[in-house]
């Protein structure tokens, strides 16, 4: 009787600890650990020069799926976190910037004085886009390395 008794306490346990698979990312120099669990959203750089964005998951212990294509963790350059939130507000930004500069184009063929003013601030609202670009750390394999872990 206790042998069913632990048994099924270890099988209600094991339900409701599973173990979650992560990367583990380790920089070279310093030992530092960062850690993506699954199902964030993340851009993914390999090796062959392919780029992949969206939600992490496993499906064996040396493979990442991203968007139903398999990679091998060992085919990693670079794995950058990408939330979508961040990436909304990149593409309003460059939106809000690019139709500025056209409307600085509208505004000195009609021979407006203001179209230089026009062109400089959406020059720089374009630029403060691919400036939101580089606010999460992009992970290279020149200083960092990669391993599927299960927590």
């Amino acid at each position: 009787m206790k042998s069913i008794l632990y048994l099924l306490v270890f099988f209600i346990s094991y339900a409701v600890f599973p173990q979650q698979k992560a990367v583990e990312v380790t920089n070279i120099y310093t030992g530092k650990v960062k850690i993506l669990e699954e199902n964030q959203r993340i851009k993914i750089r390999t090796l062959d020069g392919k780029k992949y964005v969206g939600n992490l998951k496993f499906s064996d212990s040396l493979t990442i799926v991203i968007d139903n294509q398999s990679i091998k963790i060992d085919s990693l350059k670079s794995i950058k976190k990408q939330p979508k939130v961040l990436a909304t507000v990149k593409t309003v930004v460059l939106t809000a910037g690019l139709t500025v500069v056209g409307s600085s184009l509208v505004a000195a063929s009609g021979g407006s004085n203001c179209a230089f003013l026009l062109f400089t601030i959406g020059s720089g609202v374009t630029m403060s886009a691919g400036l939101l670009e580089g606010i999460n750390t992009n992970y290279s394999d020149n200083k960092w390395t990669f391993k599927i872990i299960e927590k």
